[in-house]
């Protein structure tokens, strides 16, 4: 990804599994690979039905269905082979 390119944002990624508690500064534990996925990358597309036919196609299962959102999007999740969870996403009415 270029730097301050349009349309992008950088950012840093690294496993937080403990960290200060905020009442008692004791390391407490937050999280471990094995626990799940902890965000969500969305992706923006023209068309999520479209989208979704060519996942199907390439053995991905969704983990939602197609679905009308009720703040003007469509959207579906999946998650990829290391556990990650995606939601491709298209705006209903667009401007």
């Amino acid at each position: 990804m270029k730097r301050n390119a349009p349309h992008s944002a950088p950012y840093v990624a690294f496993p937080v599994t403990r960290a200060p508690c905020p009442r008692t500064r004791a390391r407490i534990s937050v999280g471990t690979p094995e626990g799940g996925s902890r965000f969500v990358l969305a992706v923006f597309v023209d068309d999520v039905d479209a989208a979704c036919t060519e996942l199907a196609h390439r053995g991905v299962v969704l983990l939602n269905g197609l679905a009308d959102r009720s703040w003007g999007m469509r959207t579906a999740t999946f998650s990829d082979p290391p556990g990650h969870i995606w939601e491709i996403a298209q705006d209903l009415d667009p401007e």
